[in-house]
């Protein structure tokens, strides 16, 4: 068993790894103009890991675990301080991913759970992930980081980057298009070949394997 737990642990790091580049070249295409700004895959990636990482493997596996958070943000943060420099919104968008993150590890799934279970409360937490993080940055932190809006003092202003969030968030929520193949990775990584003995008869030898 402790074999078993090894290489789960090992394919369960790959399938991290995987997904911190995921959430990386999320960044790196909009920047090539090949997708929309909130067609992304940071916050799917953030709701998957952060709901089933490395749970109930250990306590020193799961401490680390809930760190993998950070190493997506750290990453998220490189990559628009090296593209586009310093912005104040910065401070919304990044507390906002990290919002996402503490509440995904709320939800504290089985890793070893079935996919449509996994897949249903992923996508909940994900869709009100999504809300949260585009009030929090759109609604709040863009009037309070841009002129455009006009006084903060003024109704209109807040009125008025609520409707303007609305359509981004319609198509920031087809993000939810991304956890079918992420959950499907995530069972096919702890999918594990488990040597069985079986009792037989005297002078009889045989062996076969179970899948986890």
């Amino acid at each position: 068993m402790e074999e078993t737990s090894r290489r789960l642990r090992r394919r369960l790091w790959v399938f991290a790894g995987i997904c911190l580049l995921l959430a990386v070249s999320s960044k790196l295409l909009y920047l090539r103009g090949l997708t929309l700004p909130n067609l992304e895959l940071i916050i799917p990636v953030l709701v998957v890991t952060g709901s089933t990482y490395l749970w109930n493997l250990g306590e020193r596996t799961e401490r680390v675990g809930r760190t993998f958070g950070l190493l997506v943000l750290g990453g998220v943060l490189a990559v628009d301080l090296l593209f586009w420099g310093w912005h104040p919104i910065y401070l919304f968008t990044w507390s906002g991913f990290l919002l996402v993150w503490l509440l995904a590890t709320r939800n504290r799934l089985s890793p070893f759970s079935g996919f449509r279970g996994l897949l249903g409360r992923t996508a909940l937490t994900t869709a009100v992930a999504i809300l949260l993080f585009d009030f929090w940055t759109g609604v709040v932190g863009s009037p309070l980081t841009s002129s455009f809006y006009g006084p903060l003092t003024s109704l209109s202003t807040w009125l008025t980057a609520l409707a303007l969030q609305f359509p981004f968030t319609l198509y920031h929520l087809s993000s939810l298009l991304f956890l079918p193949p992420l959950v499907g990775l995530l069972r096919l990584s702890t999918r594990i070949r488990v040597e069985a003995p079986l009792a037989v008869r005297v002078g009889a030898s045989l062996s076969t394997t179970q899948r986890r």
